[in-house]
């Protein structure tokens, strides 16, 4: 009950303070994701987290906060920006509230039981939808604050601060390992996977239910500090600890083990050199990304060297990423996680290509999600908006927002890898939000290039001889 009161004590202390404080306590409550803030005896065994009472927070402070709603209705219905989100919403949302009465009793793996089950409509229908609209909701709250200035700044450094609270739960589940210091921390309702280790070594989990979620939360931090590099835009404290921070959420990535994050760090790997060679053409980062591919040339190196000269000191390594990959394919949860694929699929088969609605069906991959729940047009829609995030010209922006918008791009792919291979609903969750809210908000800051129409003089021989006439 301490924790509780010391949560929404926080929580309460925000709602009263400044913007800027609501930020902070948003982000840094990503942490804690094994934390019940209601008691569940309450609420019939539902968990509520602390980023959701913090994400509706945020919606709120940030509508109170908006100095241009017009700027934010455009942005909802402008396909450049989310235009193409908000579409995907609300075809999904039509979606879920007609697919289990048209095609009652096409076939979907039940949430709860996880077994193969007949559509209907369900209690999944409510909470899920609901879900995924607090995602939405957090897009669009922290697109408006990306809009101005000084709330911009904030977000940024709100960024650190969950950044900060990540590494803080990965080192106070080290130290506490096996002692139950953190069961306070540990109230949801879901199964905690603590002790858990791989080939010999103990998977670290934070403050979350299982190494996965947490592998997925430093992960998705370490990405946005290290590509967006928000530190060099904020200046002072933050530029110097960037890149000590990144590589700090780097390595608890490692020391959660999970195969889901194991992957995204290799993605994070190739990007950062394909980051660093394109930072090359420009004049502004061209040293810096000279610096970072020598050091990650070194690196290389130097690991080649060890492998050759004592393969016997990576026998762990070997060992664990032997267990966490490859024999990952045989497992029996992985043969158990992919039909979930599969009879989500047939029910997007059955209903014709509608979809099964939101709530309706769990898959193991993110897009399957999509694609099953809300249909070929809702998986189109998706597809388009990633589209636009990817193509919107940077034209004229200048070196901050070229940096922080490129990252967030860079950053999005890292982030989408553990849903991709892991992610069982269609809420695309509080980091994609906030890489979508980036992408599309800060390119509307470029300055328009406007051309002055120059209107063909006649020439002053011949004007003369028309005056005269």
């Amino acid at each position: 009950m301490v924790v509780l009161a010391i949560f929404w004590l926080l929580f309460f202390a925000a709602a009263v303070s400044g913007i800027r404080w609501t930020l902070y306590l948003f982000f840094a409550s990503l942490a804690f994701g094994s934390l019940a803030i209601l008691p569940v005896n309450l609420t019939g065994g539902t968990t509520f987290l602390p980023h959701t009472a913090c994400s509706a927070l945020l919606c709120i402070r940030s509508f109170i906060a908006c100095r241009k709603p017009h700027l934010l209705i455009d942005g909802l219905l402008d396909y450049n920006k989310l235009g193409l989100l908000t579409a995907f919403i609300v075809y999904g949302l039509m979606v879920t509230y007609t697919a289990p009465f048209l095609f009652h009793g096409a076939p979907i793996m039940g949430l709860n039981n996880i077994t193969r089950s007949p559509l209907g409509f369900g209690s999944g229908n409510i909470t899920q939808p609901l879900y995924l609209l607090a995602a939405f909701a957090i897009t669009i709250s922290i697109y408006q604050l990306l809009l101005q200035t000084d709330t911009r700044r904030m977000v940024y450094q709100a960024i650190f601060v969950g950044g900060a609270m990540a590494l803080i739960a990965g080192m106070i589940d080290m130290a506490t390992a096996g002692s139950g210091m953190l069961a306070p921390l540990r109230t949801a309702t879901y199964v905690i996977m603590d002790g858990d280790d791989v080939g010999g070594m103990r998977r670290v989990i934070g403050f979350n239910t299982e190494a996965s979620a947490y592998g997925a939360l430093v992960l998705s931090f370490g990405a946005i500090i290290y590509f967006t590099r928000i530190g060099e835009a904020l200046g002072g404290i933050y530029a110097k600890i960037q890149t000590p921070m990144a590589l700090a959420l780097i390595a608890f990535t490692v020391l959660s083990t999970s195969s889901a994050a194991f992957l995204g760090l290799g993605i994070l790997g190739v990007f950062a050199v394909v980051a660093n060679v394109m930072a090359l053409r420009h004049p502004a980062d061209e040293k810096r990304a000279l610096i970072q591919l020598l050091v990650i040339g070194a690196a290389g190196l130097i690991v080649a060297a060890l492998v050759v000269a004592t393969p016997s000191m990576f026998n762990g390594a070997v060992e664990l990423v032997d267990s966490l990959i490859f024999k990952k394919t045989s497992s029996s949860s992985y043969s158990e996680r992919s039909s979930w694929n599969l009879v989500s699929l047939e029910g997007l088969v059955a209903t014709g290509g509608y979809g099964v609605g939101v709530g309706s069906t769990r898959a193991s991959s993110w897009p399957v999600a999509v694609l099953s729940s809300t249909g070929v047009i809702g998986g189109l829609l998706m597809a388009l908006f990633f589209l636009r995030l990817l193509t919107l010209s940077l034209r004229n922006a200048s070196d901050e927002i070229r940096r922080v918008v490129i990252g967030a791009r860079y950053s999005l792919a890292v982030c989408l890898v553990p849903s991709a291979v892991a992610g069982t609903l269609v809420d695309f969750g509080a980091f994609n939000a906030t890489l979508f809210a980036i992408t599309t908000a800060l390119p509307t800051l470029i300055p328009v290039a406007t051309r002055r129409r120059r209107v063909p003089r006649a020439p002053r021989v011949q004007a003369n001889a028309v005056a005269q006439r």
